[in-house]
């Protein structure tokens, strides 16, 4: 017990301990005050390392999932590739939203809408960008569904490389453009009867600066989509490039006008060979099991134009009768921009199917179109309107004539009628959306 002593009256004694206890008290709430906000800081720092802890742990299982880090965004379609970029899948689209008329003498006019092309592509690289790939399923116009590419490819530092798959043919230069870089709206009907198309097999290329040369080994023209165990066919491609200019290889991937082009010329000659062990093929006018043939091409591009004309050549035959069947067709097109976003085209192709006669048609094709591409978007290729109109000269075959002779200018997909018995004119107006993303 302590015992305080305070000196003075009774009622000064009172103030002072009064005084006194007053200070004791505020003494004793500061300390509880500075207890409380200890105590607060002590948990606020406990959350803090808990959320921390958090943090770190899911950047650890994120890491776990994804190596390094990612890198993700569009460029020339949308892309995810890893930090390191040894791993890398490219997602493009296109869309062709098309209407077609047709005008035949002699028969009803056709006219309607379509889904011309509906595409998604899987490209890009795996291990390092030496291994590429790429995979495009398509939906065709009656609904159903099929596929396009579909290879891998090993790229060596030799500057050649090794494609294994179904891939598209180099035969034709028409034909090795994609159907979204074209200058009409759709091939030729030139190129519908020449063109190997998608096929399946082996392909060795090499280039450098001004050289580019191809060898394909194939089941044949048209041979996508099919089984092994079929009628066994050998058949190779061998293509040659010369590029003189300004101009790249990627300034000839398409056919259109560019405003700023380099100018340049692109000249290419091929040969094809087939020969099949048990079955025929419909192609180059002709329903043979053996062919060859040849096609030359010069491309011509400049600021804000551009030209392609080419020739090609095939003889069929069939060997059990040894009848042949020489056909031949060419071609010539320009394009030249009038504004900075409209296009303005031209086009004349003409073919010719010797010594053939058919019940419905001539031997004999020829047509002249004209028409325009439109971008809405200036300097911007995703979105292009394009609308063209043409008439045929000769009457159109579509089938099977003498020997084995066998026209194959017409089809749904170029718009094209086969003609009446003596008919000859025939017009074709299309006009088109196109999408790219």
């Amino acid at each position: 017990m302590i015992l305080l002593v305070v000196p003075g009256g009774q009622d000064d004694q009172i103030q002072i301990l009064q005084k006194l206890v007053h200070e004791l008290r505020e003494e004793v709430l500061e300390l509880k005050n500075q207890d409380n906000n200890m105590w607060i800081m002590q948990q606020r720092a406990d959350e803090n390392r808990k959320l921390v802890q958090d943090v770190l742990l899911a950047t650890d299982a994120r890491a776990s999932l994804v190596g390094d880090g990612i890198n993700a965004g569009y460029d020339d379609g949308v892309f995810v590739m890893s930090a390191d970029g040894n791993w890398k899948v490219k997602i493009n689209g296109q869309l062709q939203v098309r209407w077609l008329y047709n005008d035949a003498d002699a028969q009803l006019s056709q006219y309607g809408f379509e889904q011309r092309r509906s595409k998604i592509k899987f490209s890009g690289h795996i291990f390092d960008p030496t291994w590429t790939f790429k995979i495009t399923p398509t939906w065709t116009r009656n609904g159903g569904s099929n596929t396009e590419d579909a290879w891998i490819a090993k790229s060596f530092k030799t500057r050649n490389w090794l494609k294994f798959g179904q891939f598209n043919s180099k035969f034709l230069r028409e034909n090795s453009v994609s159907s979204s870089a074209q200058l009409a709206i759709e091939r030729s009907m030139v190129n519908n009867a020449f063109t190997y198309s998608w096929t399946q097999g082996l392909e060795l290329g090499w280039k450098n600066d001004e050289t580019r040369f191809y060898v394909q080994y194939t089941d044949g023209p048209n041979r996508s989509n099919t089984a092994s165990l079929g009628a066994p066919t050998d058949a190779w491609v061998v293509r040659g490039e010369l590029l003189f200019g300004a101009a790249g290889w990627k300034d000839f991937d398409s056919l259109t006008s560019t405003n700023g082009a380099n100018s340049g010329v692109l000249v290419g000659v091929a040969y094809e060979n087939y020969d099949s062990n048990g079955g025929t093929f419909e192609y180059g006018n002709a329903n043979a099991d053996k062919s060859n043939g040849w096609t030359i091409d010069a491309s011509f591009r400049g600021d804000g134009w551009n030209i392609l004309a080419y020739a090609v050549s095939t003889s069929g035959e069939n060997k059990t009768t040894a009848v042949e069947q020489d056909s031949s067709g060419w071609l010539i097109q320009g394009g030249f921009l009038v504004s900075d976003n409209t296009e303005l085209f031209a086009q004349y192709q003409q073919g010719d199917i010797n010594n053939a006669v058919f019940a419905l048609g001539s031997n004999d094709m020829s047509a002249f179109r004209v028409g325009f591409n439109y971008w809405p978007t200036e300097g911007n290729n995703n979105l292009k309107w394009t609308t063209d109109v043409a008439w045929s000269q000769e009457s159109l075959a579509d089938g099977a004539g003498t020997g084995i002779s066998s026209a194959d200018w017409a089809t749904t997909g170029n718009g094209w009628r086969q003609d009446a018995v003596n008919e000859d004119g025939q017009m074709l107006l299309r006009t088109q959306l196109q999408l790219l993303f």
